[in-house]
């Protein structure tokens, strides 16, 4: 076990021992903090002058929805918000640029938000048409909306009736929290994992080629644990750096995200953030399994990076290959229409980033057991990682024998 382990650290030396791979690794963790609070900075601006700054507008639109937090979200509170939305005058320009927006209807932009979305409403001159009487199946609206959505689209009749019954499991009447640091850290852990891919690639995809490149390949082989403990120490150490790095950008970015813009909103519902989600998950459960999500996601595109590494003889190649598997399928648009390749791209490790994968309305049928398609991703990516590690074992056994 103790040359194991030496093994081991052997490998993580030769990764941290490079100043590009050090550069990579300090301006992610930079980038990552940076990106958490980017929002912040700069300023907002009415009629060309400027009114704050992004900081200060964030702390005031906190403490509106904290004045608010605890209300129930139902007739009383939707018809404040409608009452307040309709002192601001129809005019050609930005409504948000009124002084009746931001003395009346700001402190109610999420409740108009909800609104929006349940009523179909597309403008703040069409909020005549919610009646008070709506305004008193406003759930039941919102689950008639959701139950259209579904039937709309391509799934079969097993995977609507799976999605409409999870939809109706959603706890409902809604208690109004605020969930900003929530909602950031979504967006924030979108571009964080993108940026761990990328470090992970450029890291580790010296692996195995490196040792071609060094022509250190037949020294590795004809070592006493060349065919067993030393591939398998170089494996590990790919893995287990991932998920090392995986950890410490999803905790600087929660950590960062939260320090500025609040930690409150754990337990309230996703749909705080996607009001037509259909999942019964909390704020703080969603980002927990995104979470799982984007490890996943990595897992894969460093199993892929080293099995790649086993078989180039280059780290470049390596680099540039996986760069293009990292950003090509980003511009490809297919549509839901065809649901089995709408699946079936969702399962290449940067499509894997998508939180629509755990909020969308999709569910998907595999041999007969309906799953949601986080629950499919992560199979997915579990299995395919296991045959690519073992993969990469054999193909660079293989490539030292030659």
């Amino acid at each position: 076990m103790s040359s194991y382990l030496e093994l081991i650290r052997f490998e993580y030396n030769k990764i941290l021992r490079k100043k590009s791979t050090i550069i990579t690794l300090v301006l992610g963790i930079i980038l990552t903090a940076l990106i958490s609070v980017g929002p912040l900075m700069g300023y907002s601006y009415i009629n060309g002058e400027k009114f704050e700054s992004n900081y200060e507008g964030m702390k005031k639109d906190r403490e509106y929805i904290r004045a608010l937090s605890g209300r129930e979200i139902n007739k009383t509170l939707l018809a404040e918000a409608i009452e307040a939305y309709s002192k601001i005058p129809l005019t050609g320009g930005r409504y948000t640029d009124t002084d009746e927006y931001q003395k009346y209807a700001r402190p109610y932009s999420e409740i108009y938000y909800f609104i929006r979305l349940v009523y179909g409403i597309n403008s703040i001159s069409e909020l005549t048409s919610v009646t008070g009487e709506s305004l008193d199946c406003f759930y039941e609206i919102r689950q008639d909306r959701i139950e259209k959505i579904i039937e709309s689209t391509a799934m079969s009749p097993k995977e609507k009736a799976y999605s409409i019954d999870l939809s109706r499991k959603v706890n409902t009447p809604f208690i109004y929290s605020y969930t900003d640091g929530y909602k950031r850290f979504f967006t924030q852990m979108y571009v964080a994992a993108f940026l761990a891919c990328f470090v992970c690639t450029v890291c580790i995809s010296p692996i195995f080629a490196g040792e071609y490149a060094d022509r250190m390949d037949g020294f590795v082989f004809s070592s006493r644990y060349g065919r067993n403990r030393m591939i398998g120490a170089k494996l590990f150490t790919g893995i287990t750096f991932t998920v090392l790095l995986c950890l410490i950008i999803t905790v600087v970015s929660y950590i960062t995200v939260m320090a500025f813009f609040g930690w409150d909103g754990a337990d309230s519902p996703v749909q705080f953030y996607f009001p037509l989600s259909i999942v019964p998950y909390s704020m703080g459960e969603a980002a927990l399994l995104y979470s799982v999500l984007v490890l996943s996601g990595n897992m894969l595109s460093s199993s892929l990076t080293m099995f790649l590494s086993s078989k180039l003889k280059s780290p470049f190649a390596v680099i540039v290959i996986m760069t293009a598997i990292s950003t090509f399928p980003l511009y490809i648009s297919v549509s839901d229409n065809v649901l089995w390749v709408y699946h079936l791209l969702n399962l290449i490790p940067v499509r894997m980033f998508s939180l629509d994968n755990i909020t969308g309305v999709f569910s998907v049928d595999i041999l007969g057991l309906v799953i949601r398609p986080f629950g499919l991703i992560i199979s997915f990516a579990a299995a395919a990682s296991i045959v690519l590690v073992l993969s990469a074992y054999r193909s660079f056994r293989k490539g030292c024998k030659e």
